[in-house]
C-alpha cells in the first residue's frame, strides 16, 4: 500500500484543489472587473456629469434669483410678498444645487471655485440688501463667469475621467484575457501532470499485462512511483518473476517426464511406435527393432509411418496382399514369418497422431494351443468313457439278468424245496445284490445317455399329484423303518404337466431316497407341491444334517460322495443327484437347493407345463 501522500487519490484531490483555486482566482478577477466597472460608472455619473448638471442648475437658479429680484423692485406692494416667496425658494434651490455640485466635484480647483462662488453670492446678497446697484452688476458678472469656469472645469475633468475609464476598461480586458489564458495553461499543466503520473503509467501497465498474457514473459516492466500504479507495477514484476519460475519448473518437469517416459519406453519389453499428426515416426524403441531385425534400420524417428507399416506387414506369415491379409490399424494378433506371434494395439492420441504397441504373444498362443489340445483330448476321453460305460452296461446287463432270473427261481423254489435253508438265504442275497447292481448299471447307462444327448422322453399329459403319490407309496415302508415321518401337502389339487411319468418318478424317488439317507431317526421328510403360473413346483425337504455350498457342489458331480457325520445306512454310487438334475433339465425344469449344516435340506424342482422334450418325442413318434 503506497503512502497517503503519494497515492493517486491524493494526486487527484490536489488537482481538484488546484483547479478550484484557478476557478476561484478567475471568479475573483471577474468580480474585481465588475466592481471596477461599477465604480467607473458611479464615478463617471456621480462625479463630472452630476457636477456639470448641478453646476448648470445652480447657475440657472441664480439667474432665476436675479430675475425675481428685478421683479420685486419693479412691482407693486401687493405682489411683493409673492415675489419674496419666489426669491426665498430660488435661493433655497440655488443653495441645494450648489451643495450637490460641490459634493460631485472631486477636483481641488473645482472645490476652490465653488467656494469662491459661495463667497460672491454672499457678497451679492449683501449688496442687494444695501441696494448697491453697481456692486450687484459687478458681482453678477463675476458669478456668471465663475459658473462658466466651473462648468468648463467639470467638462474638462469629465473628459479626463472618460479617457481614464477607457484606458481602465482596456486594461481590464487584457487582464481578463491574460487570466483566462493563464488558467487554461495551468489546467493543461495539471492535466499533463495527471496524464504523466497516472494515465501513462496505467497505460504502460496495461500494455505490459497484454504482452505478458500473450506469453512474452521477458517483457520489461517499467518502474513506477510510490503511488498505487507503482505498487501495481511492482506487483506485476513479482508476478512476472513467479510466472517465469513456474514456467521454468513446468518446463523442467515436462522435460524430466518426457525423459522418464522415453527411458521407460526404451526399456519396455513391448515395441512402441509413436506417430505425429503429420504421419512421421516420433519415437520407435529398441524392442520394436528387435521384433523386426530385418527392417530395424527403417524403424527410426523421422521415418514415414506408412512405409514402416508396409515393411512390418512384409514380415508377417500372412501376406497383406493376399485374402485374409493383416490389418494393423486397430487390434490384432498376428503371426510373424519366423513363427512368433505378436499382439498389435493401435490407438489415436489427443493431438491427432497415433501410438502402436506390439507385444510378444507367442507363449500365450502356445498355452492356448496346449489348452485346445488338452480340451480335445478330454472331450475324446469323455466320449470314450461314455462309450465304455454304455458298452459295459450292456455287457453287464445280459449276465446280470440271468443271475437275477435264476436267483428268483431259487428263492421262489419253483422246482422244489431246498433242503438247506442257508441256500435259500444266499439266493435271496444274490437276488437283492443283483437288483441293486442292475439299478446302478441302469443309472450309469441313463447318465451316459444324458451326457451324450441320446436320452429320450416318453411324454404324456401327466398329473404330478399321482406321480408323487406313487413315489410316497413306494418309500413309505422304508421311511417308517428308518424311524421317520412323511408329510405331504398340495396333492389334493390337480397338477397337470406334460412329461415322462417314469422319469418323473425316478426324479422324486432319488430325492426321497437322499432325504431318508441323511435324516436321523425321529426326523421328518416332506413333499410340497403347488401350481404356479409358469408350471408345477415340487419341494422335497428333510430335517437332516444338511449340506454346505461346497458339499452341494461335490454331490452334484457324477460319483461324488459327501462324507457327513451321519452313518451311511444306504450305500450309494454318487449318481443319484447328477442323474436327477439331468432328468429335470431334460424336462426343461430347474432344480435349486436350500441347505445348511444342521439345518436340513430343501430341494425345489420347477417344471414348465409343457416339457422341453415333447417336440423331440413327437418328431420321433
Amino acid at each position: 500500500m503506497s503512502p497517503a501522500g503519494y497515492s493517486i487519490g491524493t494526486k487527484i484531490f490536489g488537482a481538484f484543489v488546484a483547479m478550484g483555486a484557478i476557478i476561484a482566482v478567475l471568479g475573483a478577477a471577474g468580480y474585481g472587473v465588475l466592481a471596477s466597472a461599477g465604480d467607473m460608472a458611479v464615478t463617471t455619473f456621480d462625479g463630472p456629469l452630476m457636477a456639470i448638471n448641478y453646476a448648470r442648475a445652480a447657475q440657472t437658479d441664480f439667474t432665476q434669483l436675479q430675475m425675481n429680484e428685478l421683479r420685486y423692485e419693479n412691482t407693486g406692494a401687493a405682489e411683493k410678498s409673492a415675489i419674496a416667496a419666489d426669491i426665498a425658494n430660488a435661493a433655497s434651490t440655488f443653495s441645494d444645487d450648489l451643495a450637490v455640485a460641490e459634493q460631485r466635484s472631486f477636483a481641488a480647483d473645482e472645490q476652490r471655485l465653488i467656494r469662491q462662488i459661495k463667497a460672491l453670492v454672499n457678497q451679492w446678497r449683501a449688496a442687494r440688501d444695501r441696494d448697491d446697484v453697481k456692486t450687484l452688476e459687478r458681482l453678477d458678472t463675476q458669478i456668471d463667469d465663475k459658473f462658466d469656469l466651473l462648468i468648463e472645469l467639470n467638462t474638462d475633468h469629465s473628459f479626463v475621467s472618460r479617457r481614464q475609464t477607457v484606458s481602465n476598461v482596456t486594461n481590464y480586458r487584457y487582464a481578463t484575457i491574460g487570466a483566462t489564458v493563464l488558467a487554461l495553461l495551468l489546467a493543461a499543466a495539471i492535466t499533463l501532470f495527471l496524464r504523466r503520473r497516472i494515465i501513462r503509467p496505467l497505460s504502460a501497465a496495461a500494455a505490459v499485462a497484454d504482452r505478458i498474457a500473450r506469453g512474452e514473459l521477458q517483457t520489461e516492466i517499467p518502474s513506477g512511483g510510490a503511488d498505487e500504479t507503482g505498487a501495481l507495477l511492482k506487483s506485476m514484476t513479482v508476478m512476472q518473476d513467479n510466472i517465469r519460475a513456474m514456467m521454468t519448473r513446468e518446463t523442467s518437469l515436462r522435460l524430466s517426464a518426457e525423459n522418464r517416459l522415453a527411458d521407460a519406453l526404451e526399456t519396455s519389453r513391448e515395441g512402441v511406435i509413436l506417430v505425429a499428426p503429420d504421419g512421421r515416426i516420433v519415437l520407435a524403441n529398441s524392442a520394436l527393432r528387435e521384433f523386426f531385425p530385418a527392417i530395424a534400420s527403417s524403424l527410426v524417428s523421422g521415418a514415414g509411418f506408412a512405409e514402416a507399416l508396409r515393411l512390418i506387414q512384409s514380415q508377417l506369415a500372412v501376406s497383406p496382399n493376399q485374402p485374409g491379409g493383416a490389418d494393423l490399424t486397430g487390434h490384432a494378433e498376428l503371426e510373424l514369418a519366423d513363427g512368433r506371434w505378436v499382439r498389435i494395439t493401435a490407438s489415436a492420441t489427443s493431438d491427432g497422431g497415433s501410438i502402436m504397441l506390439l507385444s510378444d504373444f507367442t507363449l500365450v498362443k502356445e498355452r492356448e494351443e496346449s489348452l485346445r489340445r488338452a480340451t480335445r483330448a478330454a472331450e475324446a476321453a469323455n466320449a470314450a468313457k461314455t462309450r465304455f460305460l454304455a458298452n459295459m452296461s450292456h455287457e453287464l446287463r445280459t449276465p446280470l439278468n440271468a443271475i437275477i432270473g435264476f436267483s428268483e427261481i431259487i428263492s421262489g423254489q419253483l422246482f422244489g424245496l431246498i433242503a438247506n435253508p442257508r441256500y435259500l438265504d444266499y439266493s435271496g442275497d444274490i437276488l437283492r445284490s443283483g437288483r441293486h447292481l442292475l439299478e446302478v448299471i441302469n443309472s450309469v447307462l441313463d447318465l451316459a445317455r444324458s451326457e451324450s444327448g441320446k436320452m429320450m422322453l416318453d411324454i404324456h399329459p401327466t398329473d404330478m399329484g399321482e406321480v408323487l403319490l406313487d413315489c410316497a407309496t413306494m418309500v413309505r415302508e422304508q421311511i417308517a423303518a428308518a424311524g421317520l415321518t412323511l408329510e405331504m401337502t398340495g396333492l389334493d389339487q390337480p397338477l397337470p404337466l406334460s412329461g415322462d411319468p417314469a422319469k418323473l418318478r425316478q426324479i422324486f424317488l432319488n430325492l426321497l431316497s437322499n432325504a431318508m439317507k441323511f435324516t436321523p431317526a425321529g426326523g421328518r421328510v416332506w413333499l410340497d407341491a403347488r401350481l404356479t403360473p409358469g408350471g408345477v413346483a415340487v419341494t422335497v425337504g428333510d430335517s437332516g444334517i444338511g449340506m454346505s455350498a461346497e458339499d452341494i457342489d461335490v454331490a452334484m458331480q457324477p460319483f461324488g460322495q459327501v462324507d457327513n457325520r451321519l452313518e451311511r445306512r444306504y450305500e450309494g454310487t454318487g449318481l443319484g443327484l447328477p442323474l436327477t438334475r439331468a432328468l429335470v433339465e431334460l424336462h426343461g425344469g430347474t432344480m435349486t437347493f436350500d441347505s445348511a449344516r444342521e439345518q436340513g435340506t430343501r430341494v425345489t424342482v420347477m417344471f414348465p407345463h409343457r416339457a422341453a422334450g415333447e417336440v423331440e418325442f413327437a418328431a420321433a413318434g
